[in-house]
């Protein structure tokens, strides 16, 4: 039985891991793992994405234009071989976990790299981003849907 919510993001400016924030106001970040459901303990999801993170190197992408995904404003992101191929890399991975994605759709050959614009905080068009970190977000900390929690923040290789 799922129990639990959560997503990879990485964050464009540090966070440490328990931070908590609404729903509502994220900081800016890019979904590389839309919201999954997984039946194994969190803890084992964690020690195999610290395993890939130890070896997988960062992704680069470049925003490029604003733009609105049903009612939400975004950055749009180039979608690259190196980010394509860490999301598809943490699909792989959550998969062997068994995790079950809200929307797949939005996953694999779906992935739709994004930057959701947070009020005045946007990523800017042109601008580089090196994703070096993936975070994993408890979607429901303390069984409250209406806040965020970073449960696990990892490096990627270098």
């Amino acid at each position: 039985m799922y129990t639990q919510k959560y997503c990879l993001v990485y964050f464009l400016s540090p966070v440490e891991v328990d931070y908590q924030f609404p729903m509502t106001r994220w900081p800016l970040h890019i979904t590389l793992a839309d919201v999954f459901a997984v039946n194994t303990g969190v803890d084992e999801v964690i020690n195999k994405l610290s395993g890939f993170c130890n070896e997988s190197p960062p992704a680069i992408s470049v925003a490029l234009k604003r733009a609105v995904l049903g009612t939400t404003r975004v950055v749009l992101l180039e979608k690259t071989q190196s980010l394509l191929q860490l999301h598809l890399d943490l699909v792989n991975l959550l998969k062997k976990q068994g995790v079950s994605f809200n929307m797949p759709e939005f996953t694999a050959e779906g992935f739709f790299p994004h930057c959701t614009i947070q009020g005045s905080h946007v990523l800017d068009e042109g601008t580089e981003v090196t994703v070096g970190s993936i975070a994993l977000i408890d979607m429901f900390p303390d069984k409250n849907w209406k806040q965020r929690k970073v449960i696990a923040n990892i490096k990627l290789a270098l």
